[in-house]
């Protein structure tokens, strides 16, 4: 059972309450922003519902429900932890559950490169055993890089999170060629992870875009970025 048909119910898990909230306020608080608009319209067409029978069902279990927020980054990084480990029980995380995972967290106040960067250091062998995580991490990658229906610019954009987090993640160092050598090491690791994608191949060359290519030329764009002295 996904998480979104257990939303359609009246969620009472105390795991699911607060995305359960933040997601009727997405819906409900007059200030929903377009990739919010687009994540929710995302969720009801796969789910085959309409928003208003969404947001029903939603404030259904707590239509007075009063939202506990994390209160620093900490706390909020570790409740969307849990998330990701509650969408990662089945090694697998379903295209609705990365647009949940997107309203959500962006309701917390953190950005996509945020979300990025949450999934790929949960999805190791710290919280996941064996090979679940790889997994895990492989499905998030292919619905939230997932090229069909978007145009080459919105493609180039999700890639370019994905080294932006790379490289925002590599420590500075203060010998500089030893720095660029790491960041060109992590980086080349992550076009290899992403080249080994055989959904995201397949993908790109449904929509007529040279994959590898593109990949090579948004790493190299990012390793000029952040070595740019």
């Amino acid at each position: 059972m996904s998480i979104i048909t257990r939303f359609m119910t009246a969620v009472t898990e105390p795991q699911f309450k607060l995305a359960r909230d933040l997601m009727a306020l997405a819906i409900a608080d007059g200030e929903i922003t377009p990739e919010e608009k687009d994540a929710i319209s995302q969720v009801c067409h796969l789910e085959g519902v309409d928003e208003e029978q969404l947001i029903a069902n939603l404030q259904k279990g707590g239509a007075h429900f009063q939202i506990q927020m994390p209160r620093n980054r900490k706390d909020k990084e570790a409740y969307l932890r849990e998330l990701i480990l509650l969408i990662g029980a089945d090694e697998y995380c379903s295209p609705q559950e990365v647009y949940l995972f997107q309203i959500v967290a962006s309701k917390m106040g953190l950005t996509q490169m945020d979300i990025v960067g949450l999934f790929m250091l949960t999805t190791t062998h710290t919280y996941f055993k064996g090979d679940a995580g790889s997994k895990v991490l492989a499905s998030f990658l292919k619905n939230y890089i997932d090229p069909i229906g978007r145009t080459e610019r919105q493609n180039r954009e999700g890639l370019r999170r994905m080294y932006e987090t790379v490289a925002m993640s590599t420590q500075r160092q203060n010998d500089f060629e030893e720095y660029c050598s790491c960041l060109r090491d992590n980086l080349s690791k992550t076009t290899y992870a992403l080249q080994e994608n055989q959904i995201l191949i397949r993908g790109f060359q449904r929509i007529g875009i040279d994959f590898m290519r593109l990949l090579k030329e948004e790493e190299r764009i990012i390793y000029m970025q952040y070595t740019e002295e």
